[in-house]
């Protein structure tokens, strides 16, 4: 999870604390994490000038130097994403390669934001095409090492698709009811984000 909303960083570990993750905050600065054994900084250095991505860039760091374990699930959520509550649950007993969930975008699209509202339901049909983000893709750690995100805006729906067309589509299993919770700290995205924080 590349991080550089710092603000989020409390409410996102309280948030993945209940499901049994392996947090990987990708940072370019030194900032402090609970020393939890679930919770795995990773530091990377300033990108140079030329880069449009940071993100991307975080990513490609961890991938080139942390340690993937091969049959590990990686998933690639925002600093602001939430997961449902009983999203693993759905995917118990899946042991394909990769998983394709859908994601759930909020009643809003704030001033500002390039992203709109809705839901994105997972669908062969849309692997990295219009209609599907980064988020929803899941993916074993043998197939993570070695990769690299273009340094491009849509650089997550260019990595699905050449996953999905290198490897063989049995290999995917599509859970359209299992659902990321797009940007849930956004301000004025999410009408249920106050209720949910406060509980």
């Amino acid at each position: 999870m590349p991080f550089h909303r710092i603000k989020n960083k409390n409410i996102i570990i309280k948030h993945l604390r209940q499901f049994n993750v392996v947090l990987h905050p990708i940072i370019n600065e030194s900032i402090e994490f609970p020393k939890e054994n679930w919770i795995k900084p990773f530091v990377f250095g300033s990108p140079p000038p030329e880069v449009r991505w940071v993100y991307y860039y975080a990513l490609n760091k961890f991938i080139g130097r942390a340690e993937i374990i091969d049959d590990d699930y990686y998933m690639f959520l925002s600093d602001d994403d939430f997961i449902e509550p009983n999203f693993f649950e759905k995917l118990k007993g899946i042991d394909t390669d990769f998983i394709v969930v859908s994601m759930k975008r909020g009643d809003n699209a704030p001033p500002g934001t390039r992203t709109g509202a809705g839901v994105l339901t997972c669908s062969w049909r849309k692997m990295g095409r219009k209609g599907m983000g980064g988020e929803q893709l899941i993916l074993k750690g043998k197939h993570l090492k070695n990769e690299k995100f273009l340094d491009m805006h849509i650089a997550d729906k260019k990595f699905a698709s050449k996953m999905w067309f290198l490897n063989a589509h049995e290999n995917f299993t599509f859970i359209p009811d299992a659902y990321i919770w797009f940007n849930f700290l956004e301000p004025g995205r999410w009408k249920e984000a106050k209720k949910i924080l406060e509980k």
